[in-house]
């Protein structure tokens, strides 16, 4: 064997070139999305187990890092907005037109989000009511039920305080289908001033001080969704250096524990940091680790029955147990149950609701060329 350096074929090249980018090519799955998704949604659940115990957000360890600016849930619902915003964005870039973007849409949140309220309302409730863990609901009816969760609405959230987010998410799904057909992402500078728009709507309206309820929360999502949708847009153009990334996280950082009097009010904005500082942070961990995250993709399939069960879950263990179970044990076994009933939604309600729909005929009209270069990926195919 000579001893010569082997060259890299064209295909290692183009390849290796946009994975130092967030830019990939069609069908790549050399990502740590579905991992991501998972811890999130786990981090969401252990900062439930917190306030449960306690009534309290002060024993949440990130209220202590951040000097009250952030809770676990509360950064991991912010990470999931600039993820879901990015994963959107690109869904629509594959998609066949608007109803082929909403059907895909709908058949992954509609089916799991019906059950997980049925199971909420004809189970958790009354067994909760029942024990003195909340109030004591009217006999709920079909109506009552299907109604509100065909516009992604769940009145009793006191029995399943998670639902709330799903109807933000599946608004700014719409937003991304409606400037898709409108014809504003096929350019960049629009996603821009739509997301820069925002992130000062979000600046005035957290700088003075508003309360809101979870209701009002627009400002703040809308404008974590953007940046990941920003950061779609500018995908080729947005480097994966672990140098920015450590800036992204010091930067973050600074602001959460304080380099000088961020301790004190005007200076606490690590929420305006976050859709900045967070957002690169978050798709540089997604898409630089590259085929060994990979491999733990299909936790990301657990997340969504794991957001949708985990907390009226955790209600029954804290009401039922509560002299028996610290924050962390409570966490631990609801989290290990809430997983058993994301596993029987993903296999029961979720992957079957998906073959449905892709039984559909397929349109024929084509879908938009993909951002990564045409060009240089008929080239890496060929050489394959």
């Amino acid at each position: 064997m000579s001893g010569r350096p082997v060259a890299p074929s064209t295909t290692d090249v183009v390849f290796m070139k946009h994975r130092s980018h967030l830019d990939r090519p069609p069908g790549d799955r050399d990502n740590a999305v579905g991992l991501a998704r998972f811890l999130l949604t786990s981090l969401v659940v252990l900062s439930h187990s917190f306030y449960m115990h306690v009534c309290s957000l002060d024993y949440d360890p990130m209220v202590r890092w951040s000097w009250g600016q952030y809770t676990l849930g509360r950064i991991a619902v912010d990470a999931f907005f600039v993820l879901s915003g990015f994963l959107v964005a690109r869904s629509w870039a594959g998609s066949r037109g608007w109803a082929d973007f909403l059907t895909r849409r709908a058949t992954r949140v509609y089916p799991a989000f019906l059950a997980a309220a049925l199971f909420t309302s004809l189970v958790a409730a009354p067994w909760l009511a029942a024990r003195g863990g909340m109030h004591r609901p009217e006999a709920p009816s079909w109506a009552a039920i299907l109604l509100p969760a065909l516009v992604l609405d769940y009145p009793e959230l006191a029995a399943n305080g998670s639902l709330w987010t799903i109807r933000y998410d599946f608004y700014y799904y719409l937003l991304i289908g409606a400037m898709g057909w409108a014809g504003l992402l096929a350019r960049r500078w629009p996603v821009f001033a739509m997301w820069a728009s925002s992130w000062a709507v979000y600046a005035a309206w957290f700088t003075s001080g508003a309360e809101a309820g979870i209701y009002d929360q627009h400002p703040r999502l809308l404008t974590c969704f953007l940046s990941g949708a920003v950061a779609f847009a500018y995908r080729d153009r947005i480097p994966l250096r672990w140098s920015w990334f450590a800036m992204a996280v010091a930067g973050l950082a600074g602001y959460a524990a304080g380099w000088w009097p961020y301790r004190f009010w005007p200076y606490r904005v690590m929420n305006l940091a976050f859709p900045i500082y967070g957002a690169y942070a978050l798709l540089f961990i997604c898409f630089r680790p590259g085929a060994r995250a990979g491999r733990l993709g299909w936790l990301g399939d657990y997340s969504y029955g794991l957001f949708l069960y985990a907390y009226p879950i955790q209600l029954m263990l804290v009401t039922a147990y509560r002299d028996r179970l610290g924050p962390f044990t409570h966490f631990l076994a609801s989290w290990a149950l809430a997983i058993l009933a994301a596993g029987l939604s993903l296999r029961l309600i979720e992957r079957p609701a998906l073959r449905l729909r892709r039984r559909r005929p397929p349109d024929r009209r084509e879908p938009p060329a993909p951002h990564f270069r045409v060009a240089e990926e008929a080239t890496a195919r060929s050489v394959g």
